[in-house]
């Protein structure tokens, strides 16, 4: 004879501990299942690095026409290989940018050069060095690096991948 305590709907302990184990693996099981086969999610990483190719202690003060160097990072996890460029540019404390095409057509910005490079997938860039200077002194100029990706219908702008690096110019 069984000593479990009776429940009011005539299960016992012994039952409920047997059905929350076995609903408990079932569950386990299928989070595995859904996190072993369900596809990658693509993704790039996008920074800038100083001039040591350091994530930290970057360039705040310039003199006039005096170069701010720093780099791009690029790391490609699209899940494919892919051409990317890094796009320069130089602007000013009145600097704006729209969303969907960058700061391409500001007029408080200057377009300086680009980098481009194929990436296979799960491999990273460091750019060389790119050296920027600002012809005119003032609060809040700007190193803007804007990554793009050339796509079957041409190059697109990842709006999510823009930054910027603000300088003191005296």
């Amino acid at each position: 004879m069984s000593e479990d305590p009776e429940w009011k709907d005539g299960l016992s302990l012994n039952k409920i501990t047997r059905i929350v184990l076995l609903v408990g693996i079932i569950v386990v099981s299928g989070a595995m299942v859904y996190t072993l086969t369900r596809p990658e999610e693509e993704d790039v990483l996008f920074f800038i690095l100083n001039e040591d190719q350091v994530m930290k202690d970057y360039p705040v003060n310039a003199s006039v026409n005096q170069n701010v160097s720093v780099h791009a990072f690029v790391e490609n996890h699209l899940q494919r290989s892919a051409e990317f460029a890094v796009r320069v540019y130089r602007g000013n404390s009145n600097l704006t940018h729209n969303i969907s095409i960058g700061v391409e057509h500001n007029s408080y910005a200057t377009y300086l050069f680009n980098y481009t490079k194929i990436l296979e997938n799960e491999v990273s860039w460091i750019t060389p060095k790119i050296n920027v200077s600002f012809p005119i002194a003032g609060p809040d100029q700007q190193v803007i690096l804007e990554l793009w990706v050339n796509t079957d219908f041409g190059w697109r702008f990842l709006p999510e991948y823009i930054t910027f690096l603000r300088i003191e110019v005296y």
